[in-house]
């Protein structure tokens, strides 16, 4: 071997492996940001499912009846998710992951509210919460900065113009709001299941109403 040879790398060498590794990132950093949103993605869904099992503990107790929406007509500390509470000691299942600012990041069906669970056709695919737009939940909260005091705790469907019309349209797509996970949203349905749905595939009477026939 020729002493007078250098044992460090060429400039010509450093380059290629920096070429090498820019490759590579570009290559992995878009898995990585797909891999980080399939998981908030599963945690969203987790939430939901909590959420539902609450909700089917509450009627079990409460005469076979869903928690209304606002549990003292003007109170928006009577939300269904202070009803909700005491089967689940957890506020921060409330809390969409990929939700950007403070507030809660689920409603309740408008069309589920208060309803007997002996009026739903088909529980499997009548929805009883979701992802809610952001303007829905606001983020004025209460005392231990978890649950929101606005007034409108609601979903419904794409345009509200399926199943009735409740007194404001909360849906992403009629408020222009881009949907959080992967362009769609968890939904959670009355039999307790929870699955990532595009919204405008939902935008269906029989997803909404309880007494809509599934076929």
């Amino acid at each position: 071997m020729d002493p007078r040879r250098s044992q460090g790398f060429t400039l010509i060498e450093l380059l290629v492996v920096i070429a090498i590794i820019s490759i590579l990132a570009s290559i992995l950093m878009p898995v990585y940001s797909n891999a980080r949103a399939k998981g908030r993605q599963a945690a969203c869904i987790s939430n939901l499912h909590q959420i539902c099992m609450a909700v089917s503990m509450y009627a079990q107790d409460f005469d076979e009846c869903i928690v209304k929406g606002q549990l003292v007509a003007g109170d928006p500390q009577t939300q269904w998710y202070n009803g909700i509470f005491p089967y689940t000691h957890n506020r921060q299942i409330m809390f969409c992951p990929d939700r950007k600012d403070s507030g809660p990041g689920y409603g309740l069906s408008y069309y589920a509210s208060a309803q007997s669970l002996g009026n739903f056709f088909d529980p499997a695919v009548k929805i009883l919460v979701g992802d809610a737009s952001p303007e829905v939940m606001n983020p004025n909260l209460t005392g231990d900065s978890k649950v929101a005091t606005s007034g409108r705790w609601w979903i419904n469907d794409a345009n509200n113009d399926l199943a009735g019309h409740p007194p404001q349209d909360d849906s992403f797509i009629g408020n222009k709001y881009p949907q959080r996970h992967n362009d769609g949203l968890i939904f959670g349905y009355v039999d307790g299941h929870c699955k990532w749905a595009k919204e405008q595939s939902v935008d269906q009477k029989l997803c909404w109403d309880p007494a809509e026939p599934s076929s």
